[in-house]
């Protein structure tokens, strides 16, 4: 039965709170199923394709976080992941899913998923 009783700024806040919560606990969970293997897999990527793309990774987050001098832009992630799947290179879709699916791994993926969202990088939705 609802509360007769007005919702408070102070009781929207909470369930907001509450609501931030259970996101976060469910991008945990989503992450300990490594989606991007799942991608990486699904477009036919070997085990060394798959490491590669991963140290492509981790060297764009790492460049993200050393300064603007150096930062990673979409040409240059898209020349990576094209000589390291030459047979989807200039594959808007699937640049696009990899993209969007660091949005749901580990939080320095994530981390690196914001940084391409502000900065305009496409996606696939």
């Amino acid at each position: 039965m609802a509360d007769p009783r007005p919702l408070t700024l102070n009781d929207l806040d909470a369930r907001l709170r509450e609501v931030e919560a259970l996101q976060e606990l469910v991008l945990k969970l989503l992450a300990t199923t490594k989606p991007l293997d799942r991608v990486l897999e699904q477009y036919g990527a070997t085990e060394t394709q798959a490491r590669a793309f991963y140290t492509l990774l981790d060297d764009l987050a790492a460049r993200m976080r050393n300064g603007d001098q150096n930062r990673p832009s979409y040409g240059y992630f898209e020349m990576q992941v094209g000589e390291l799947f030459p047979a989807l290179r200039g594959n808007r879709e699937f640049l696009g899913l990899l993209i969007d699916t660091m949005k749901i791994e580990r939080p320095v993926y994530r981390e690196l998923h914001s940084y391409m969202t502000a900065h305009g990088w496409p996606s696939a939705t």
